[in-house]
């Protein structure tokens, strides 16, 4: 939910970046995963 992302983001900014880093490394692995299986 974007909306609850944005309220994160302003509330605890710290925490909100520490997501989208964690978001992201996770959606990197399964890319590359996915390449080294095809």
């Amino acid at each position: 939910d974007a909306g609850a992302t944005e309220q994160l983001k302003a509330s605890d900014p710290m925490r909100w970046v520490g997501l989208m880093n964690t978001c992201k490394a996770q959606a990197e692995e399964i890319l590359m995963a996915e390449l080294i299986n095809s």
